[in-house]
């Protein structure tokens, strides 16, 4: 007896909806073709019969040169266009939960998992307070906030990369605006103009963190996935990015944008050799942060495992989302989630290590026709 028999024989009206299917396999077309578009017009440099053996291989030029595959094994690596074409056939229409940013803040604090406080969301122009149903004049309600939490950070619902994301706090009386000094009518003016933002109070991250570069929040990403035959979530990778004074107050890495980042071992939190992106796609490795001085390569992360324990115990209440890549803020009194992405930038993890030679993650990629 198949389940469309069992449905009719109790009355039960099936749920035409809950495939999706055709939807998600647009979805996923798009971002193929936006990626294929964005192969042809890059200036990787890379020979036209290198290229054309990247794209049989299934990856971008950009990636070719990053992973050195004209001289390594394809098959370690997860490939590009394969991940683009079933990336988000993984998580289905669940992933716009974990891209909501407010979305995603309340379900974290249901469960009680550490995350930034969320002090208030700013919708065409008017920011509305969390205590308070009705938004008071926008810097009356700025300077209230303010007054409760002196460091802000400001984030558009639905972004990636960073891109929309800045940072206001009160020292000393003022006000800076990503390092700016700003009046509180300058900075009413500029969110007057946005929509669509959630407020969260500043993580103050970990002295460690600190210590290798204090000018931007220096996050681990952790890629959790679903093991079938465990029916429970593993860490697939670990990355640790760290901003620079090229990348501004962010730790971004990918595109050329200045920030570094190290891989981290899975069972002793010790991270590796730092790399770095140039604009033309070429790696600088290095052992220590070039602008602090201070040692990475060697460097224990100070309570890593409770960390990774709660990140995979957050993965469990998300068994809709069997891949899951994990913005983490260390702290001196624990960690902090700051957002959850499916798609999780494959580059930052294989520059390090293929994702595929791990035989969970192999056997997790398999299963979704990406590997």
């Amino acid at each position: 007896m198949n389940d469309r028999d069992v449905f009719e024989r109790l009355d039960i009206r099936p749920n035409a909806r809950n495939d999706g299917g055709r939807e998600l396999r647009l979805r996923c077309w798009v971002h193929f073709l936006r990626a294929v578009r964005g192969e042809l017009a890059s200036r990787t440099g890379l020979p036209w019969k290198q290229r054309f053996a990247a794209w049989r291989a299934g990856f971008t030029s950009r990636s070719w040169m990053l992973y050195e595959l004209e001289q390594g094994d394809p098959g370690r690596y997860l490939a590009d266009f394969k991940a683009i074409l079933n990336g988000y056939r993984v998580n289905g229409f669940y992933h716009t939960v974990l891209g909501n940013k407010l979305v995603l803040s309340r379900l974290l604090d249901a469960h009680g998992i550490p995350h930034p406080r969320v002090c208030a969301t700013l919708i065409e122009g008017k920011l509305r307070l969390e205590d308070q149903a009705k938004a008071p004049a926008l810097a009356a309600a700025l300077d209230r906030v303010l007054e409760h939490s002196p460091k802000l950070v400001f984030r558009p619902v639905r972004s990636g990369c960073g891109e929309g994301v800045f940072f206001l706090d009160r020292e000393d009386g003022g006000l800076c605006l990503n390092g700016h000094p700003v009046t509180l009518d300058e900075a009413a003016r500029l969110l007057a103009a946005l929509d669509g933002y959630v407020v969260t109070e500043f993580v103050q991250q970990a002295r460690y963190a600190r210590a290798i570069f204090p000018g931007s929040t220096n996050t681990l990403r952790v890629l959790t996935l679903w093991d079938a035959a465990t029916g429970a979530p593993f860490t697939a990778a670990v990355i640790h990015r760290f901003g620079a004074r090229a990348s501004g107050p962010t730790d971004h890495w990918d595109k050329g944008e200045g920030g570094y980042c190290a891989s981290v071992d899975r069972a002793t939190g010790i991270m590796g050799p730092a790399v770095s992106l140039a604009a033309d796609n070429h790696l600088r490795w290095v052992s220590a942060h070039p602008d602090s001085g201070a040692a990475i390569e060697g460097v224990a992360i100070p309570g890593f495992r409770e960390c990774i324990d709660g990140v995979l115990g957050a993965a469990e209440q998300f068994p809709f989302c069997p891949s899951i890549g994990w913005d983490v803020v260390l702290t001196d009194d624990g960690y902090r989630i700051i957002e959850a992405n499916t798609i999780q930038g494959l580059s930052i993890m294989q520059v390090h290590q293929p994702l595929l030679d791990d035989p969970r993650t192999r056997a997790f990629y398999e299963r979704w026709g990406m590997a």
